[in-house]
């Protein structure tokens, strides 16, 4: 009786180390996961947990979703500083360089866009269900 209640209590405990362990790995990951709006843009990131982020920014419109793959993308672990550039396609068809600067901040990310010559800001949060 005495073994299987240690059993248990060693189960517990093991549950409890490897939940820690994945809740420190995603707080240690700021970036990667999708961030967005309800709105007509977002973006699907990749850190490498040193600097280089990776991935897809995607921009709806006239019924479309525009995909184009992220250049160049650096994260500042420090300042919490992210700098986004590629080229894609806008909504109105044109083709573009995009620049996005922004910061991250917990679940949140905002910042300015140059999409050709377009400029604007933006505010994002994480999208839960695509954390990574």
């Amino acid at each position: 009786m005495k073994r299987r209640a240690l059993s248990v209590v060693v189960c517990c405990v093991l549950l409890l180390r490897v939940s820690a362990v994945a809740q420190s790995a995603a707080a240690a990951d700021p970036v990667s996961g999708d961030w967005g709006t309800d709105g007509a843009a977002r973006l699907a990131l990749k850190f490498d947990g040193k600097t280089t982020v990776s991935g897809t920014a995607i921009w709806s419109g006239d019924g479309q979703e525009r995909r184009t793959p992220i250049r160049t993308g650096t994260f500042n672990v420090k300042t919490g500083a992210l700098k986004l550039e590629g080229e894609g396609v806008r909504p109105d068809g044109v083709t573009a360089t995009y620049v996005i600067e922004g910061t991250v901040d917990g679940e949140k990310m905002s910042g300015t866009f140059s999409f050709g010559d377009r400029k604007g800001t933006f505010a994002f949060t994480r999208l839960a269900s695509a954390r990574r």
